[in-house]
C-alpha cells in the first residue's frame, strides 16, 4: 500500500503538472521516468556573442534543471522541471541563487564548483515547487535548508514576504522585501526587479544584462496559471504585455521546461505564444480557454 500511496502522489503532481502547462507542447505520463531533456545545462550565455571575446562580460549566469542538473534522485524533481539560476559577478566572485528549490545543498555546490560565492538568494514567487516545503503531500527542500547553508539575505516582493519568512524560518533582518523597479548590485552586475503579478501576487520578474529571468509569469510557448489561489487573470495579462515591451533580443528564461527549448526571446514568444500574442484583455481570456476577468 505504501508503493501505492506514493504513485498515487506522483500522480496528483504530475496531474498538477499537465493542468499547469495545458497549453505546452508537452504533456507528462505519471509513470514515465523523470523528464530528461533534450538540451545540455548552458554554463554560461550572453546576448554578446563568445564569453572568450576581449570585452568579457563580468556576467555569471546559469540555469539550473531540476531532476538533471541536481535533485536527480528526487522522484518528483524531474517531472516538475523547474528551472533554478545562479547569477552573478566573476569579477567579485559573488552570485545569488534564484528559486533554490528541490536540491538547495546541490546548488550550493554547483556555485563552489564555479568558484562562486552564494551571497543570496531571490524568490521570484513563493509556490513550494519554487521555495520549497510541503506540498500536494510531498516534501519539497528549499529556502529553510539553503538558510543553514548561506549567511546572506532572501530578496522577495513585498506582498509574499510573510509567506517567504515562514518557509524558511528566517529572521526578520535576512529578509529584504522589494517592490516594482528595485534593484540588487552583485559586483558590477545589476538585476532589476519587475513586479509581474498574475501567477502570484507578488511574482517577480529579473532583468539583467539583456535577459529576463520569467517565474512562472512566462514560459517558452505558455504563461503561468492563472486559476490558483491568490492569482490574478487581469493582472497576468498585464504583466505579459509589460515583458512584450522588453527589448525584443531579451533572452527569457523561464521557471520551468516546460516548451521546446530551455529558452526563447521575446520577440520569438511575441509570434508564437498564444498569450503574448493577444490584443486586447478579452481576446487573451479566449486564449487562456476563457478564463475571465
Amino acid at each position: 500500500m505504501e508503493g501505492l500511496r506514493s504513485f498515487r502522489q506522483q500522480e496528483l503532481v504530475v496531474e498538477h503538472l499537465n493542468r499547469h502547462v495545458k497549453r505546452t507542447r508537452r504533456r507528462v505520463d505519471p509513470r514515465s521516468a523523470p523528464l530528461r531533456p533534450r538540451y545540455s545545462v548552458i554554463p554560461h550565455f550572453s546576448t554578446r556573442g563568445s564569453m572568450d571575446s576581449a570585452n568579457r562580460s563580468p556576467l555569471f549566469l546559469q540555469q539550473l534543471l531540476g531532476g538533471r542538473d541536481h535533485a536527480s534522485t528526487h522522484p518528483i524533481a524531474g517531472q516538475m522541471a523547474n528551472f533554478a539560476y545562479l547569477v552573478g559577478c566573476r569579477e567579485s566572485g559573488e552570485c545569488l541563487i534564484v528559486d533554490p528549490s528541490w536540491d538547495p545543498v546541490g546548488l550550493v555546490r554547483i556555485a563552489e564548483q564555479h568558484e562562486m560565492r552564494l551571497t543570496g538568494c531571490i524568490a521570484t514567487h513563493t509556490h513550494p515547487d519554487h521555495i520549497g516545503g510541503s506540498w500536494m503531500g510531498v516534501q519539497i527542500p528549499g529556502v529553510r535548508e539553503l538558510a543553514v547553508e548561506i549567511e546572506g539575505p532572501f530578496h522577495v516582493h513585498t506582498e509574499e514576504a510573510g509567506a517567504l519568512r515562514e518557509a524558511a524560518g528566517l529572521e526578520a533582518e535576512r529578509l529584504i522585501k522589494h517592490g516594482d523597479g528595485d534593484s540588487i548590485e552583485i559586483g558590477s552586475v545589476r538585476i532589476e526587479l519587475l513586479h509581474t503579478p498574475g501567477h502570484t501576487p507578488g511574482g517577480l520578474c529579473l532583468l539583467v544584462e539583456g535577459h529576463v529571468i520569467t517565474g512562472d509569469v512566462l514560459f517558452v510557448g505558455a504563461c503561468g496559471r492563472v486559476d490558483l489561489p491568490g492569482a490574478d487573470p487581469r493582472a497576468m495579462f498585464e504583466s505579459l504585455r509589460r515583458l512584450g515591451r522588453l527589448p525584443g533580443e531579451t533572452i527569457v528564461l523561464p521557471g520551468h521546461d516546460y516548451g521546446m527549448a530551455p529558452r526563447s526571446a521575446i520577440a520569438d514568444e511575441l509570434r508564437t505564444n498564444p498569450t503574448m500574442r493577444a490584443g486586447s484583455a478579452e481576446e487573451w481570456a479566449r486564449s487562456m480557454g476563457g478564463t475571465g476577468f
